[in-house]
């Protein structure tokens, strides 16, 4: 059977814009492809790695990935801790002045975010813009 219509043109390669937008109906590359590449995540997964180089690449990528998930984690975390003790700010006080929002939506660190968090929701006003001012002059220096 031939990988090619009955006009002898390829589908697999697109002639103009409009084909980048359409599923290719002939796919003999990824057919070819398709077979090996199984049966060797179905030898590794059975198996274990062929090679201790093909075993450092499975372990180093799952450690990357593990890091970009944490890191992701972390940063999602920090973001809603930050957007929390902003609201919590302005349901007990009203606005936060300009330069105290950006203090802390320019603060990472989990502990002291939880530590502004906990002052905008049982402190006073005064208390939280000082440790605000504080944090954040000591991050510039």
């Amino acid at each position: 059977m031939s990988d090619f219509p009955a006009d002898g043109r390829r589908t697999c390669a697109p002639t103009g814009d409009d084909d980048l937008r359409r599923p290719l109906e002939v796919k003999p590359e990824r057919d070819i492809a398709l077979d090996p590449l199984l049966r060797s995540r179905a030898e590794v997964a059975e198996h274990g790695p062929a090679t201790w180089e093909e075993g450092e690449s499975v372990m180093s990528m799952k450690e990357r990935v593990e890091q970009f998930i944490e890191q992701g984690h972390a940063e999602g975390m920090a973001l809603a801790m930050a957007q929390a003790t902003i609201e919590l700010y302005e349901t007990r006080f009203g606005l936060m002045p300009p330069a105290l929002r950006s203090a802390v939506e320019a603060t990472h660190d989990l502990k002291t975010l939880r530590t502004w968090l906990l002052l905008a929701g049982a402190g006073t006003r005064e208390v939280l813009h000082d440790s605000v001012s504080a944090g954040s002059s000591a991050r510039s220096s």
